[in-house]
């Protein structure tokens, strides 16, 4: 692979920076904070992404989202790749979910799939080999082994361990869908969420048990009170039926409020009567007696001949008053005229009659003295009958009305003097009992509220109680079930450990014909551009060792410059033995600025040898440029 161009629309501190790339030899010079780590940082992010978990609060990409926008950033970058051209779209966000990739074949136009990350279809390299081979930074880094480098070099020596990382993946795939390396995940992990899950439930389900125990104890307690409270009503129900009757008992009957309303209503017409009526009716009675023995007319012989025709004035008189009044009364006339004159005429008939009727008296009486002294017994005895009956001076009626008064008189005496005999009977005081029954009616009404919240708690608590009502051994049965997928998948995790340490080892074994190599190599290149007789050790691990006079030294006993000098070296020797002496591309940001002119120039030459064959692209800020310059 060889880089052609980059081109930078937005990524940190560069925008709208287009730059294209020569096969071998390309010097980048520019001033301090240019952005030269940028822009091979670009490079990196076109061909691997970046990482979005976040360590201290921003992931790899916050990095470089450019200043004072929050905008998607990236660009493109185009690379030759066996004869054909592609070129690589990707744009960044602050998710990997905002993040896009397109790959098109600048040939064809069309746009390819190539189902991993370019760096590692174009490079072969996982982005931690690129960082550990390709890319040499400023800062310089302990290289250190991984998978993906381990399995290029065991490629190298053994054509059968060409299955190595696929086996070796396949089997870090079973392992993760088992458990996870990182983190928690996989199927034992699920089968431990699960299991967690389920004794939960049954922790729950028991908690449950529990709590129905209790509901069932409290549902038994309601229902003894429920009986104690109806029997306890029902007593008061009792109690209040006795009080009511005794009430009813303390009550006068229907007969004595009757005699007491008919003895009101006798004083009342009694004390209508006057006082002296037993005396008026003696009286009375006496002075009948003696008109009785008196005669009531004149002898014959001595009765003048009455006037007759007085008696016709008299009753036309009348009959006209009254026939007045009729008319009157039925507004044929003036009512005010016929009842007024009516009245008038009807009165003088009357007077003249009565008129008539006393010069009779007084002339029978002038005539008979018998007479006039029963006229005077009869003036004296209607003036007292008069005040309690009035029969029109008939002796004989009112005699009669008078005796059936006072009979009406003495009956109501002694009707008075019974119904008091029944009627006085003494009353009892009921206000107590009254109180006491008002007493029950709020206890009994206490009651009912009492027996209306237990049923209400009854229903919520038998409906609780149907909830939890769960059956714990399905439970116990799935937590069985789990234990044991539990056991065969940390069997079979167990067994691909196994498989994976034997396969580890039996690489380890083929570590030892590469790394011979590479340690070869390694001092070749370094007694090439360096002035010390040093030997290199190397381990499985890219652990670095040097020997100097016979004697191992580890790499921090040496100078800065002879570990960067050493590291330059390493990196060279991964690189070819990788790439069988064809490094695709070695990327160097200002790796040598701890290096002496004499080193520096032993190391600028060996690139300057590499980018016959290999694109070298160095970038740096200062103006020494050693053999590039030549």
């Amino acid at each position: 692979m060889k880089l052609v161009s980059a081109n930078v629309v937005a990524f940190g501190k560069l925008r709208g920076v287009n730059v294209s790339f020569d096969r071998g030899l390309n010097v980048f010079r520019q001033i301090n904070a240019y952005g030269k780590t940028t822009l091979c940082n670009f490079i990196r992010a076109m061909l691997y992404g970046f990482k979005y978990n976040r360590v201290g609060g921003v992931t790899d990409a916050s990095h470089f989202q450019p200043w004072g926008g929050n905008e998607r950033f990236g660009g493109s970058l185009t690379v030759e790749h066996n004869g054909e051209i592609f070129r690589i779209e990707r744009f960044f966000g602050t998710t990997q979910k905002q993040e896009t990739l397109r790959v098109f074949n600048e040939k064809t136009g069309r746009e390819v799939n190539w189902q991993a990350q370019p760096g590692e279809f174009l490079l072969g390299l996982t982005v931690d080999s690129y960082d550990r081979s390709t890319y040499f930074p400023q800062e310089a880094v302990t290289i250190v082994s991984n998978d993906n480098l381990e399995s290029h070099l065991a490629n190298l020596v053994q054509n059968g361990t060409e299955n190595y990382d696929k086996i070796q993946e396949k089997l870090r795939n079973y392992k993760k869908n088992l458990r996870y390396e990182k983190g928690i995940g996989g199927q034992i992990a699920k089968l431990e969420e699960q299991k967690h899950i389920l004794e939960r439930q049954l922790c729950e389900v028991k908690q449950n048990k529990r709590r129905s125990a209790e509901i069932d104890l409290r549902l038994e307690q309601i229902e003894r009170e429920s009986v104690s409270l109806e029997l306890r009503r029902q007593n008061i129900e009792n109690s209040a039926s006795d009080l009511r009757r005794k009430i009813a008992q303390a009550q006068p009957a229907a007969e004595v409020i009757n005699a007491r309303v008919q003895l009101a209503e006798l004083q009342d017409r009694l004390a209508k009567v006057p006082s002296d009526f037993e005396a008026d009716f003696t009286r009375c009675d006496n002075l009948a007696r003696q008109i009785s023995m008196l005669p009531a007319t004149a002898h014959k012989s001595d009765t003048p001949r009455r006037r007759t025709w007085l008696y016709g004035v008299a009753g036309a008189l009348g009959l006209t008053g009254i026939l007045l009044i009729v008319l009157g009364i039925l507004q044929i006339v003036s009512v005010t005229v016929g009842v007024a004159v009516g009245c008038v005429l009807a009165a003088l008939g009357v007077a003249c009659l009565f008129g008539v009727g006393k010069s009779a008296n007084r002339r029978d009486a002038d005539r008979d003295p018998s007479v006039a002294s029963r006229n005077q017994l009869l003036d004296e005895y209607f003036s007292v009958a008069h005040k309690y009956v009035f029969a029109d001076n008939d002796i004989e009626k009112t005699n009669r009305a008078l005796w059936e008064a006072h009979s009406r008189y003495l009956s109501d005496l002694h009707t008075m003097e019974t119904l008091k005999t029944f009627a006085d009977k003494p009353q009892q005081d009921i206000a107590p009992m009254e109180n006491q029954l008002r007493t029950f009616s709020e206890e009994i009404k206490e009651i009912s509220e009492q027996k209306n919240a237990l049923f209400t708690e009854r229903g919520q608590l038998s409906e609780e109680r149907r909830r939890l009502d769960v059956n714990s051994v399905e439970i116990e049965d799935k937590i069985l079930n789990i234990e044991e997928q539990q056991r065969r998948a940390e069997y079979s995790y167990k067994v691909a450990d196994i498989v994976t340490d034997l396969l580890a080892r039996a690489k380890d074994n083929l570590s030892s014909a590469y790394l011979p190599r590479l340690c070869a190599r390694t001092a070749q290149l370094l007694r090439e551009i360096s002035a010390n007789d040093l030997e290199v050790t190397l381990d499985r691990n890219f652990v670095i060792a040097l020997r100097e006079r016979g004697q191992t030294k580890p790499m921090s006993e040496f100078s800065r410059g002879v570990r960067e000098i050493t590291l330059l070296c390493f990196r060279v020797a991964l690189s070819e033995l990788l790439y069988d002496n064809e490094i695709p591309i070695l990327i160097v940001d200002d790796a040598f600025v701890n290096f002496d002119e004499n080193n520096f120039m032993r190391a600028t030459a060996l690139l300057k040898k590499l980018s016959e064959r290999t694109q070298i692209i160095y970038f740096t800020c200062h103006s020494r440029t050693g053999n590039f310059a030549r």
